[in-house]
């Protein structure tokens, strides 16, 4: 079995809800598409999806649903890499041509074949000297890789929704940079160590780049624990589709109003345990 394989199958045992995403290959369901196909100008693939996800927020604006799509197209994809990154200490191949994509009927990912083999790995990984294997010298070396082939994935997919719907090249940026922290503290809560997560994101965006967060986390303490809450710079634009309302964590309200939800949440976890 390749190496990647191997890493797919490790990831699709400790979080067997998530194997759809962690294929090697597309499945025999329809609907398959490479990110190169995806991207594309003079295709529909894109304009689909972003209607799909329209009809499930309805408005007559596009770019709310653009937003809303971008972000449940590119944090997938985030978890599977950090997760590789946090766990195999690997970085798969994010090309637009290695990456297979499908999606569900409101536009969101429902598989993903990471059909790539080239990979990044540290010098003590077991397939070190594997043909497909690039190796760096170290921790953080590995995550500028993983960094740089998060970039490269989603660059053209930021610009064929700017062509499509006009939302902005920035905006997006600033959605990716702060679901990659999102992504981070989910994995370390399903490591059991959510300071693993608050760490990682610290460490991925102290290097300037575009995904580099806009503001630090917040550690917010309550009950004897701290969460580290993530103190968004980007919004996904939900308040403006006719559902309306607010996520819980819209830079739109008060800072102290989202803390407050954040010790609520771990009040309800305690009468819950």
């Amino acid at each position: 079995m390749h190496p990647i394989e191997e890493s797919l199958a490790k990831l699709g045992q400790l979080h067997q809800e998530g194997r759809g995403r962690l294929l090697a290959q597309p499945d025999d369901q329809p609907g398959w598409i490479s990110v190169r196909q995806l991207a594309d100008a003079q295709g529909p693939a894109l304009a689909e999806v972003i209607e799909r996800t329209r009809k499930n927020y309805p408005t007559e604006q596009l770019r709310p649903p653009a937003m809303l799509w971008f972000g449940h197209y590119i944090y997938p994809i985030q978890l599977v890499s950090m997760a590789m990154f946090l766990v195999e200490q690997r970085v798969p191949d994010l090309r637009a041509d290695s990456l297979q994509v499908r999606f569900d009927e409101h536009g969101g990912i429902a598989g993903l074949a990471w059909t790539g083999r080239g990979f990044v790995a540290l010098p003590g990984d077991p397939a070190a000297d594997h043909a497909d294997c690039e190796v760096v010298a170290d921790r953080d070396a590995l995550r500028e890789a993983l960094r740089a082939r998060l970039i490269e994935s989603f660059t053209p997919v930021v610009d064929a929704t700017f062509a499509y719907s006009r939302l902005g090249k920035s905006a997006m940026w600033s959605t990716a940079a702060d679901y990659c922290a999102y992504a981070l503290m989910w994995l370390g809560e399903l490591m059991g160590n959510e300071l693993i997560g608050a760490q990682e994101s610290r460490a991925f965006a102290a290097v300037p780049s575009l995904l580099s967060l806009r503001n630090d986390l917040i550690a917010v303490e309550h009950l004897g624990e701290t969460h580290y809450m993530v103190n968004r710079n980007s919004c996904c634009l939900y308040y403006r589709t006719d559902n309306s309302g607010m996520c819980s964590s819209c830079p739109h309200r008060p800072l102290e109003e989202r803390v407050e939800m954040v010790r609520k949440h771990i009040e309800e976890e305690h009468a819950n345990a």
